[in-house]
């Protein structure tokens, strides 16, 4: 896997700063895109004011998976 990748990314409206990635890691924005609104509804299954934050795709530096994907390795 390399090192940057595609993840969709939460982050609060109140408090751009605060960013979580929920999903990923995608090896193209195309297929994070073709996730988007299944990671959404996930993320709503998890916690209901999910509704609040805002969602993008980014390419990020990392190797740890998204929250849903961690959840999903551990249930």
């Amino acid at each position: 896997m390399d090192a940057k990748n595609f993840y969709i990314v939460a982050t609060a409206p109140n408090e751009p700063s605060l960013q979580v990635k929920i999903s990923g890691p995608y090896l193209t924005k195309q297929a994070a895109q073709a996730d988007l609104s299944a990671a959404i509804d996930e993320a709503l299954d998890i916690d209901p004011s999910a509704a609040n934050y805002d969602y993008s795709i980014s390419k990020v530096e990392s190797r740890k998976p998204g929250v849903i994907q961690h959840m999903a390795s551990h249930a």
